[in-house]
C-alpha cells in the first residue's frame, strides 16, 4: 500500500494545524475565512484592514534529498510469480504562510514557535512529515494596496515527507538461450 499524501491532504492538514496553533475556533461563523488555502480567485483582498487573515500555500522544493530513491524487492506472499517492489523517497514541501492584519507578525511568531513543539512534532510524524529545523524568522512586509498600507508578514518552513510506493513486478520464470556459430 502506498504511503504518500495528496496535495489536498497536506493543505488540509496545515490548515487545521494553523487554526489549532492560533486558537481559531472554526465553529464560529466569524472565523470561517480566517485561514485560507492559496489566494482568493478574485485576486484583490476581500477582508478589512484590521482583520487577521492567513493564506497557506504548499510549494514543492527541488532538493537533492528528493532525488534519491531506495528500491527494495521482496517475494510476494500470495503470488510466487511476482515480487513486491517498494520504492522509498523523500518529497520536500515548503509551507508558506502569508499573514495579514494587525497581529500578523505576532501570529507568524507563534506558528514558528509551535512547529518545534513536541506535540506538534508528533502530529507531523503521524503524517510522515518531518520539519527541516533551519526555520527562518518571519519577515514583516507591509503592503501598499488601494492607497493604504496593510500589515503583512511572510513566513515559511520546509518539511520532508517520507514516501513509499509499492507495486508488483514479475519474476523471470525462464529464459531461452540460443547459440549461433560463425555469425
Amino acid at each position: 500500500m502506498d504511503q504518500v499524501l495528496k496535495l489536498r491532504e497536506i493543505e488540509d492538514f496545515f490548515y487545521d494545524t494553523t487554526c489549532k496553533m492560533l486558537d481559531i475556533d472554526l465553529s464560529k461563523k466569524k472565523n470561517q475565512n480566517k485561514v485560507r488555502i492559496a489566494w482568493p480567485s478574485g485576486g484583490a483582498p476581500s477582508w478589512k484592514k484590521d482583520e487577521d487573515i492567513i493564506f497557506i500555500r504548499i510549494t514543492p522544493v527541488d532538493d537533492a534529498m528528493a532525488r534519491e530513491q531506495n528500491i527494495c524487492y521482496d517475494p510476494h506472499k500470495e503470488d510466487k510469480a511476482y515480487a513486491r517492489k517498494e520504492t522509498g523517497y523523500t518529497r520536500v514541501h515548503k509551507i508558506n504562510w502569508t499573514l495579514y492584519g494587525p497581529n500578523s507578525y505576532d501570529n507568524a511568531d507563534i506558528i514558528r514557535h509551535l512547529i518545534f513543539d513536541y506535540d506538534y512534532m508528533k502530529e507531523f510524524k503521524k503524517k510522515n512529515l518531518f520539519l527541516v529545523t533551519d526555520v527562518p524568522m518571519p519577515v514583516r512586509l507591509p503592503e501598499y494596496y488601494n492607497g493604504q498600507w496593510w500589515e503583512r508578514t511572510d513566513f515559511s518552513a520546509t518539511f520532508n515527507e517520507a514516501v513509499i510506493r509499492e507495486n508488483k513486478v514479475p519474476y523471470i520464470q525462464s529464459a531461452s538461450v540460443e547459440i549461433k556459430y560463425n555469425k
